[in-house]
Parts: C-alpha cells; sequence; structure tokens
C-alpha cells in the first residue's frame, strides 16, 4: 500500500509536469493548470494507480490490451472526474467541445487515444525505473514521506475546496445582486416607457385640434418673416449659432397673439 500511495505522488506530479509544458506550448506562457494550489494534478496519479492495480497482470501477457485498457481507464477517470467537479463546483475544468467525437465537452476520442499511448509508455519506460527507485528507498522513510505528502495534499485539498465555495458563494451573490438591479432596471424602463407613450399619445391628441394646427400655422409664418427679415450675414450666423434666439422670440410673440385673442 506505501508504494501505491508513493506512485500516486510521483504520477500526480509527472501529471502536473505534463499539463503545465502543453500549457507553455499552448500560450506561450507558465499557467499552473493544476485542481490545487501544489504542483500535483491527482487525476493522472488516480489515472496511473488504475493502470497499474488492474493492467499489471495483463501487460505481462499481452501489449494491445494494455493500451486498450490504458484508453479505457483515463477515458472513464475523466468522463466521472469531469462530470462530477462541473456537478460539485458548477465549473468545467476542461472541455473539449469543439473536438469531434467528444461526449458532453467531458472526453474525445482524441485525447482518449493520446491518454492510452501516454499511459503504455509511462507504465513500459517509466514505470520500472520507479520501482527501482522505490525498493532503495527505506520503508519508514516511504511511510514518513507518504504521510507528510497527504496532511499537505489534505490542507491544500480543503484550502482549494474552501475557495472554490467561497467563490461560488460569491458569484451567486453577484448573481443575485445582478438579477434584482435588472429588476429594478426593468421596472423602470416600463414606467418611462409608459410614461413615454402616455405623453406620446397626449402631444398626439393635442396636435390634432384645430386651434392647435392655427397656432402652428401662424408660428410657421412668423418663422419665415423673422427669417426673412434678418438679412444680413452677420445676422443669419447668429440664427444659426444661437437657434434659440429665434425660438425665444417666437414664443414671445406667440404668447402675445394667445393674450389678445382671449
Amino acid at each position: 500500500m506505501r508504494f501505491y500511495i508513493g506512485y500516486f505522488f510521483v504520477y500526480a506530479f509527472i501529471g502536473w509536469i505534463m499539463e503545465v509544458s502543453y500549457q507553455a506550448v499552448k500560450t506561450g506562457r507558465f499557467i499552473n493548470r493544476g485542481f490545487l494550489n501544489g504542483p500535483l494534478c491527482p487525476i493522472y496519479g488516480f489515472g496511473a494507480l488504475g493502470v497499474i492495480y488492474f493492467l499489471t497482470d495483463i501487460a505481462k501477457t499481452n501489449k494491445l490490451y494494455l493500451f486498450f485498457g490504458s484508453v479505457f481507464i483515463a477515458t472513464a477517470l475523466e468522463l466521472v472526474g469531469g462530470f462530477l467537479l462541473e456537478k460539485i463546483f458548477h465549473k468545467k475544468w476542461w472541455d473539449y467541445s469543439d473536438m469531434r467525437f467528444n461526449v458532453g465537452g467531458y472526453i474525445c476520442l482524441e485525447f482518449s487515444i493520446l491518454w492510452g499511448l501516454a499511459c503504455f509508455v509511462l507504465y513500459e519506460a517509466v514505470h520500472p525505473l520507479i520501482v527501482r527507485f522505490f525498493a532503495f528507498l527505506n520503508p519508514k522513510f516511504i511511510f514518513y514521506a507518504n504521510a507528510i505528502l497527504l496532511v499537505i495534499l489534505a490542507i491544500d485539498l480543503a484550502q482549494t475546496i474552501l475557495t472554490l465555495v467561497g467563490l461560488n458563494k460569491k458569484f451567486k451573490k453577484l448573481q443575485a445582486a445582478s438579477e434584482d438591479i435588472r429588476e429594478v432596471s426593468d421596472d423602470i424602463g416600463k414606467r418611462v416607457y409608459d410614461r413615454t407613450m402616455a405623453i406620446k399619445e397626449k402631444r398626439e391628441e393635442i396636435a390634432d385640434r384645430p386651434r392647435v394646427k392655427e397656432i402652428e400655422a401662424k408660428r410657421a409664418k412668423m418663422r419665415a418673416d423673422l427669417i426673412n427679415k434678418f438679412d444680413k450675414m452677420s445676422e443669419k450666423r447668429l440664427i444659426k449659432a444661437f437657434p434659440n434666439l429665434v425660438e425665444d422670440l417666437l414664443d414671445r410673440v406667440e404668447k402675445d397673439i394667445d393674450d389678445l385673442e382671449k
């Protein structure tokens, strides 16, 4: 059992290195792709343990079974892990939706084959070296090293979960606040719309009255007379620059007409 715990940490670390290297090639910069804060990708550790535990006997007799078994274990682990992580933390940690032959974005044929090849190479080329390395280590050292690493892993996992839960709560609060703001905005918008339409209808109703049409005709005539009266270039410039001067004058004349007609 102590060897399996050690294998888990070794392959989780190797997986983290693979993820960082892949992102470095893809993006040209360092991205810590691990689920945890530390340099570990647990899904790689569990995948390696699954291959070692279930396929060791098969690997001795049939390498083709080793490959397809690795594909199956890695794919199943990626599918279950991706689904559970999304359901628990409401976040997709990887997404193959843009790739062909994918299932829900959790797995796809291309990466399943790549994981199978990676597991095959690791089991055939890397794992024998790791087995020999562990065989040279003192059993007590392995025990204490495993214990320390498990404590660190537990602390890191707890901290990561608390951080994610906190982020989810903050996101939900922000989402709730956003929805409240949207409701208030919609309510104000509806009131503004109703008020605008009421004013528009009232203005249309007033504009149809004969008295208003008569005043508008007089207003248009006075505007034309005033503009014709100011023929000088400077006066035209002032009218263009300050149209409110003419409007004020028209309002005053209109008021005088209304007073006379009353």
